[in-house]
């Protein structure tokens, strides 16, 4: 609603407002001072009036207490006059009004002073004295009390004079004394305290009085709300209610105001949520997003998925989720400082079932400039780039094959050459040594024959001879043949029979070679030689993999393992994986290496595809 120039008073004036507008400016703050300061000094009157009925009442209670003591002997008294003295303690009733009264001692002594008897069931009655002075013994037919303390106690001793002598009892009074004594400790410390919160509170009253100087200054400067119907000046305090009353009412206009545009703010921000969030699942890419405070506010299955994760991590702090991550730890460093990371490649697992993933992070600001948060694109490129090493693979392969042929037409007529002359030289007249030499001739020719027979495998197409291949019988033939594993070859077959269209001696020749580098593996290894071969079969392709117990494939080995001419044994050809890579691509497979399921070592899986390609 809207003020108008002159609003009307919200309270009309009394007699008994213009009776107050006389007021100085400045009395309301006054009488708030006198009244606190009179509340104060009427509540220290009262604490020293408490005080002084509490030490009243405890004199009054501690005598009493000590005439009702002397009350009691006097029965105990009257009770023993009328029993032998010597047996007197040990009637019932006189023990029993003993043990009441918390008595500690009780003796009873002749006129002459002499104890007769004493009250052999109460704590201290071996302290009883053997005799009385005349000082001691009261006058005839008088009561005297006196207080002691024994051993820590406080002890009342009562003496009474009656017509066989003098009974003395003392009784325990710490209750008693207890009470004098918290009268004595409240007469120093309430008067202490009462004095400690005047020095306490004086200091700190101008502060508690800030908050009131400051409303009433404010009213008594609003002079268009301090003014009644008559034009005369109101009363402070009711100045000041009046101001405020007005400031409420103008206080619940704007929050009505505000609370409609907070409301359509909500509406439109509840929009943008649902369509971003929309945006977000639907993407076909991974996309994740960061807020400004770096938690994880939003993330679709497809980034939940290759990166290994699940929904929850939203709402944790995105640092310490990727912290083994560090591409994407640095993206969203990089993002909170309003810098864009573009397409940036990582790999993501271990080196056998890695992705490649491209990573793009775009920061989000404002109109203003304010950082709101990141924004995540990823983009899994495994299988992409697993198609262009294979493309590239084949390529390398074709052109090293066509390369390699006349390589090794030349080595193999270099083969024969050294072979005829090895046959020639057989003839010389020095047989012994001419022998010696000629036999090292025709190993090394032999050895360069086998070289290149088997990079012939290697280079040269291939005229495959294709026909149904039943690979359980071929895996047990294989492993059963002597020779081809130096350590216990263990099989795994699935049930029934694992048919393909292959070429068998080619299949052969790749699994001889697996088994061989499985066997010198293990045997290079830590762990007892073992080698296990297995074979299962799915919808679309045939698997045979190759495991076995050596130290496995170190990670930077990996990328050259098919290559030809690459080995890491002492004196090995570098071909026998190479062909095996070979023969898998011209039966439209692939040969890779996976983690070890069983043994620990190293796992190589040949894929055949169950239709031939």
């Amino acid at each position: 609603m809207a003020l108008s120039r002159h609003p009307a008073p919200l309270v009309t004036a009394t007699p008994l407002m213009r009776a107050r507008s006389s007021a100085k400016p400045g009395s309301f703050e006054r009488e708030i001072r006198n009244f606190v300061l009179g509340a104060l000094l009427f509540l220290l009157f009262l604490t020293g009036l408490l005080l002084l009925a509490y030490r009243n009442l405890a004199s009054f209670a501690l005598e009493e207490g000590k005439e009702r003591l002397k009350a009691q002997a006097v029965a105990v008294a009257a009770r023993m006059s009328a029993l032998p003295a010597t047996f007197a303690f040990e009637n019932p009733r006189v023990s029993a009004l003993l043990r009441t009264a918390r008595a500690r001692q009780g003796a009873l002594y002749s006129l002459e002073g002499k104890r007769i008897s004493s009250a052999s069931f109460l704590p201290d009655s071996d302290l009883s004295p053997e005799r009385l002075t005349a000082r001691e013994r009261p006058g005839e037919g008088e009561v005297t009390g006196k207080a002691t303390g024994t051993g820590g106690l406080e002890m009342y001793s009562v003496s009474v004079s009656f017509e066989k002598g003098t009974l003395l009892i003392v009784y325990d009074i710490s209750t008693l004394e207890r009470i004098e004594t918290t009268e004595r400790i409240l007469m120093f410390v309430v008067p202490a305290s009462a004095l400690a919160l005047v020095v306490l509170v004086i200091p700190f009253l101008r502060r508690l009085f800030q908050p009131i100087d400051a409303l009433t200054a404010t009213a008594r400067g609003a002079d268009r709300v301090l003014e009644t119907n008559h034009g005369q000046r109101r009363d402070e305090a009711e100045g000041a209610i009046a101001t405020f009353a007005l400031t409420i009412e103008e206080l619940k206009r704007r929050t009505e105001q505000l609370e409609e545009l907070r409301r359509q703010a909500q509406e439109r921000a509840d929009a943008l949520a649902v369509t971003a969030e929309t945006l977000v699942r639907s993407h076909p890419g991974g996309l994740l997003v960061a807020g400004a405070a770096g938690q994880i506010s939003e993330a679709n299955a497809s980034a939940l998925s290759v990166l290994g994760l699940d929904r929850g991590v939203l709402g944790k702090d995105a640092q310490q989720v990727f912290e083994d991550v560090p591409v994407v730890a640095r993206a969203l460093a990089s993002g909170a400082k309003g810098e864009a990371t573009l397409a940036s490649e990582f790999s993501l697992g271990d080196a056998t079932l890695s992705r490649r993933l491209a990573l793009t992070a775009v920061p989000v600001v404002d109109a203003g400039g304010r950082y709101l948060g990141t924004i995540l694109f990823i983009e899994d490129r495994t299988v992409t780039r697993r198609l262009e090493r294979e493309l590239n693979l084949k390529r390398e392969l074709a052109s090293l094959g066509e390369m390699s042929a006349g390589i090794a037409h030349e080595f193999r007529n270099a083969t024969a050459t050294i072979l005829g002359y090895a046959r020639l030289a057989t003839r010389a007249k020095d047989q012994e040594s001419l022998s010696r030499h000629l036999a090292a001739i025709q190993r090394e020719g032999e050895h360069i024959a086998k070289v290149t027979g088997d990079f012939l495998l290697f280079a040269r197409p291939e005229r495959m001879t294709i026909s149904t291949v039943d690979l359980s019988d071929l895996i047990l033939d294989v492993a059963g043949e002597e020779g081809v594993s130096l350590a216990p070859v263990e099989t795994s077959l699935a049930k029934g029979p694992l048919l393909v269209k292959a070429d068998s001696a080619l299949l052969r020749q790749a699994l001889v070679n697996l088994l061989r580098n499985a066997a010198q593996s293990a045997a290079d290894g830590q762990r007892e030689p073992s080698v296990q071969i297995s074979a299962f079969r799915s919808d679309s392709s045939t698997f045979i993999a190759v495991e076995d117990s050596g130290a496995g494939i170190p990670e930077d080995v990996l990328p050259k393992l098919f290559l030809p001419f690459f080995s890491t044994k002492e004196g090995g050809t570098g071909l026998g994986l190479a062909i095996v890579a070979k023969i898998a691509t011209l039966h439209g497979g692939t040969i890779r290496v996976e983690p070890p399921a069983r043994l620990g070592g190293a796992r190589f899986v040949l894929e055949i595809p169950n239709r031939p390609s």
